[in-house]
């Protein structure tokens, strides 16, 4: 069986290549889109991420400096039951797909890196260290985001719904 994914597709033999796969938790969300959305959302980074991130923030401001704008990934193309994320500066070409493997219980996030330049070399090496660790986590931590979302009647989670609130009242489809 050949791997394939959408960020392999832009760059089929990237500097960097890790691919994290984990169980959806039992949730029958089928958009990628959403998935990619729920695994890069704000809410969904630890709150030590936060926190460090809060630190930083005031330490540039402390400087007369704005610190820099919080990134959002938005998955900018969907090809079947995967969602591409293109996330390109001047130093680096990024590639994340995020995909529902069939059956619908695992969940892929591959991630391809190229350098453009020696200066993107230098700056994700750090990154290289943590990278597939800390997307492990976020993936891992998704399904809860989802069922979070739904409870709190966010739209992104619409298709959860019915589904979160049937077992958060205990008229889930678990044997009795």
């Amino acid at each position: 069986m050949t791997a394939t994914s959408l960020a392999l597709r832009d760059i089929p033999i990237p500097d960097y290549c890790d691919v994290v796969i984990v169980p959806t938790g039992g949730l029958e969300e089928t958009d990628p889109r959403v998935w990619a959305q729920a695994i890069f959302a704000h809410e969904n980074t630890p709150l030590t991420s936060r926190g460090l991130r809060a630190l930083r923030d005031e330490a540039v401001r402390l400087f007369d400096m704005v610190p820099p704008p919080e990134k959002e990934f938005v998955a900018d193309e969907v090809v079947g039951s995967e969602a591409l994320i293109i996330d390109d500066d001047e130093k680096l070409t990024v590639r994340i797909g995020v995909a529902l493997l069939p059956g619908g219980d695992l969940l892929q996030v591959t991630t391809a890196v190229k350098y453009r330049s020696v200066r993107g070399r230098l700056a994700w090496a750090p990154r290289r260290l943590m990278h597939a660790a800390a997307v492990n986590t976020l993936a891992r931590r998704a399904p809860t985001t989802l069922r979070r979302r739904a409870l709190a009647g966010d739209p992104r989670a619409a298709s959860l719904t019915g589904q979160v609130s049937r077992k958060a009242l205990g008229r889930g489809s678990s044997p009795s």
